[in-house]
């Protein structure tokens, strides 16, 4: 969880908003920053790209604690007299629950993958990688991400190779197929960028 990596009151101080604000003045703050820090509308600004993944990050740390704070809130269940009291505490036990992208989660790994798009299309690879490598940071195990974590590698890859800067390159395209191993397409790929080294070099 980002909450091992992000204390609370660092998450707090970064949405601007007071400890124990209600999840309608965490959600309304996050809104109004994500809007202020986004990329797209800084496209100048080197920090815009960091300061708009720690926004995502600390708004996500919020939301799972003070969600969870409303479950363990919600008063349980019990009957007029003690006998059925025992039964109506366990007839429905809560399963372990397992890590599943909340629909807020879900919605941003979106956002950000358009965002990933239009930086690439403009070739600005650095700016990218600083998203992606965000996304990866907050969901190490989704398969798309790391999908697409190697890509950016690979293209980034490439453009070093334009750019002559070998040593970058192959640093880039083993990142490339580290986080994306099984990536037949990719092996491929970056196969003939090392090739192309080769020639060049």
């Amino acid at each position: 969880m980002l909450a091992s990596t992000m204390n609370l009151d660092k998450c707090y101080q970064l949405l601007g908003i007071c400890r124990g604000a209600s999840l309608d003045q965490i959600k309304a703050a996050y809104r109004s920053l994500a809007r202020k820090w986004h990329p797209d509308l800084n496209p100048d600004d080197l920090d815009a790209p960091q300061r708009f993944i720690a926004i995502n990050e600390a708004y996500q740390v919020l939301l799972d604690t003070t969600q969870t704070r409303s479950t363990q809130a919600m008063p349980v269940n019990s009957a007029s007299s003690p006998g059925t009291a025992r039964t109506t505490h366990h007839t429905a036990p809560q399963p372990a629950r397992t890590p599943q992208p909340s629909k807020n989660e879900d919605e941003l790994k979106w956002q950000l993958y358009y965002e990933l798009q239009s930086l690439l299309k403009q070739q600005q690879f650095l700016k990218a990688i600083v998203l992606i490598e965000g996304l990866a940071h907050h969901s190490p195990l989704d398969a798309q991400i790391c999908q697409w974590q190697g890509i950016i590698y690979s293209q980034y890859g490439h453009q070093l190779i334009q750019r002559r800067e070998f040593e970058k390159a192959r640093i880039y395209l083993k990142k490339a197929l580290k986080v994306d191993p099984h990536n037949k397409e990719l092996w491929q790929e970056v196969d003939r960028a090392f090739n192309r080294i080769t020639q060049l070099s």
